[in-house]
């Protein structure tokens, strides 16, 4: 309907809301069509010798509409072996299994339909008019297919009756040319290209320990324990591509570099770069790694250097989890435990409601000068400031000294409307600038003494800084507890069938996360949706109140 904001506007007849009703020229409609095809050949063998060695081949080869002619074939096999070591060897009969494994594979990709040549698409109407219009991406007619190779060798042994049991896995995937859009100058007309982009290439390993330390005719006690850690390098990009940025939120972007040691630049994905606070850079002079704020600045926050330093990565350097069970008789209670450690996000929900003065995050986190120090400045306060230069100058993670009233420090300043009030706050840093020769030339302090600019709290944020949007996301939780009861079997077959089990369960009972106090999970720390796609590392609105789901399950086997 129309957008206007007239009540009833858009009708024929006013207020009355039926489709019918609605006028012409006040629809808003579009249809669209896609047309994608791919035809496949598939052959597999499984191979088996005396129990001993098998050996499973696949073959696989795809024809895609979505690319070039002379691209849109590829072919991908895969072959995996295995060896029960047990069966060739006489390992005595305390192990049950001991066996090596490996495989090799390969796997291709086409792309959406419609990117390799610019197509007119329903833009809508325009009063009676209907508009096309054109993509906003520059497409690529010589795409190739993606192609990934992975590489995987593993061990599992299962020793005395079962109860000890290991399995092991190293694992290594080549993908090369990713279909990527790579931001283009606005200069160009477009605003991003496809591209192959290159090769990545993901290694990690995956282990998994069982252990029963309790096996009796009533008792039983299980603990499982499995270890994950994987990471993933650009190693390759196209010529004249010199990066892939992803996202960029909250005065951070998610930007991968081609691995290139020279320069300084590790390859991995998930790596998170903003701009950090622009400091003092004269090591002679004594104000060196101070912050050098903004003269003239209306908000005199804390000044950003020009260029973008990488500040952390959004994946964890590994996942652990715990899954025990402990059943006597017909009961069994069962629990699953998980912690990530390692690796950093970016809160939207914490920018947009701190910046906006309408939580108490902010609030909580201001810096209250000690009693008799407030309301003016002076020196002492400009003492007790530099005495904790390491809270309070050096930090990356700036806060600002004062508060929205006396009874928080807050101090006297009239820079909105020229009548004073004591909710003012301070940046600590200094202003200045550079000689010819590099040497630091103090212009005054803004430590608290006489002449620091104050700002009202309002105006508090670091909205400029990224670094004040980055959060460690390690957590550990309880991530589900379970209470089963197995009806005995002779009760089940009075009932018509083999088996069953009654259940209660809830999930997600604790949480403990190392940004504790903004209610946020870190493992909700991604967007979704149209438009931006999705995006892992950065959320926004995420944050939910904290819920335990109880639940009933009934299962049975006729």
């Amino acid at each position: 309907m129309s957008n206007s904001s007239k009540p009833g506007s858009g009708l024929i007849i006013p207020y009355l809301y039926t489709i019918q009703n609605i006028e012409n020229t006040s629809l808003s409609y579009s249809n669209a069509r896609y047309e994608r095809a791919i035809n496949s050949v598939y052959a597999m063998a499984n191979l088996g010798w005396r129990d001993r060695v098998y050996l499973d081949l696949t073959a696989r080869n795809d024809w895609a509409s979505t690319l070039p002619a002379e691209n849109r074939s590829y072919f991908y096999p895969s072959a995996s072996l295995s060896f029960l070591l047990n069966n060739m060897i006489d390992m005595g009969k305390n192990v049950n299994l001991l066996k090596i494994r490996g495989s090799i594979a390969q796997v291709g990709n086409d792309t959406s339909p419609y990117s390799l040549y610019a197509t007119y698409y329903d833009g809508g109407q325009w009063g009676d008019a209907i508009r096309l219009g054109k993509p906003g991406d520059l497409l690529n007619p010589v795409l190739l297919p993606e192609e990934s190779s992975s590489y995987e060798v593993g061990m599992d042994i299962k020793m005395f009756n079962n109860r000890l049991r290991f399995e092991g896995t190293y694992y290594r995937a080549d993908n090369r040319n990713q279909i990527l859009s790579v931001p283009l100058a606005g200069s160009t007309g477009f605003n991003s290209i496809k591209i192959n982009a290159g090769l990545l290439q993901s290694r990690g390993v995956e282990l998994m320990l069982g252990f029963t330390p309790i096996e009796t005719k009533d008792w039983t006690w299980n603990l499982d324990v499995n270890f994950t850690k994987n990471q993933t390098w650009l190693l390759e990009l196209s010529e004249g591509t010199d990066f892939v940025q992803f996202w960029d939120e909250a005065r951070v972007k998610n930007i991968a570099y081609a691995k290139d040691k020279s320069l300084g630049r590790d390859g991995l994905i998930g790596n998170l770069y903003t701009r950090k606070i622009l400091r003092v850079t004269d090591k002679n002079s004594k104000y060196y790694g101070y912050p050098l704020l903004p003269e003239n600045s209306e908000d005199a926050e804390w000044q950003a250097e020009d260029d973008y330093s990488k500040v952390g990565n959004y994946n964890p350097n590994f996942i652990m989890g715990l899954q025990t069970s402990i059943t006597y008789k017909n009961f069994t209670l069962s629990m699953t435990f998980d912690w990530r450690s390692g690796g950093q996000y970016v809160s939207q929900t914490w920018r947009y409601l701190t910046e906006g003065v309408v939580s108490n995050t902010w609030l909580n986190q201001l810096i209250i000068p000690p009693d008799g120090l407030g309301g003016q400045p002076n020196e002492a306060l400009r003492d007790w400031v530099v005495a904790n230069a390491d809270r309070l100058i050096y930090t990356n993670n700036p806060r600002p000294v004062g508060g929205p009233t006396p009874d928080f420090g807050g101090f006297y300043n009239d820079f909105y409307t020229g009548v004073g009030a004591y909710d003012g706050t301070f940046a600590p840093g200094v202003y200045g600038r550079y000689d010819d020769n590099g040497n630091f030339i103090l212009v005054k302090e803004n430590l608290g003494n006489e002449g620091t600019e104050f700002r009202p709290y309002a105006m508090s944020y670091p909205w400029g800084i990224g670094e004040a949007n980055l959060f460690d996301a390690d957590y550990v939780k309880l991530r589900e507890i379970a209470l089963n009861y197995k009806v005995p079997a002779k009760t089940a077959q009075k009932l018509k069938l083999q088996d069953l089990n009654i259940s209660v369960y809830s999930r997600n009972i604790m949480l403990w996360a190392k940004s504790a106090g903004m209610g946020i999970d870190p493992e909700r720390a991604y967007q979704s949706g149209s438009g931006g796609g999705f995006k892992q590392g950065v959320e926004r609105f995420n944050a939910e109140p904290w819920v335990i789901p109880v639940g009933f399950k009934l299962s049975f086997t006729f």
